[in-house]
């Protein structure tokens, strides 16, 4: 089995893939089809958190990253 070593970048696209497709769920939860279920308002309400968190870890990556260089 090869060890693949995986550039940072490639790791910080991804992150960015799933804070878009975050972004992009957020809004389709919002539409009136399922603004009135309950669990909607919740994970809609978590979703900036979640991104927020992800943020966070990026930049302390990107620092730890930067150090190491």
């Amino acid at each position: 089995m090869l060890n693949r070593i995986v550039n940072p970048e490639i790791k910080l696209i991804a992150v960015s893939v799933v804070c878009a497709a975050l972004l992009v769920l957020g809004h389709l939860l919002l539409a009136k089809s399922l603004a009135e279920q309950v669990w909607v308002e919740y994970t809609a309400a978590a979703i900036p958190f979640v991104l927020f968190g992800i943020g966070a870890l990026a930049i302390r990556f990107a620092i730890a990253k930067e150090n190491q260089d």
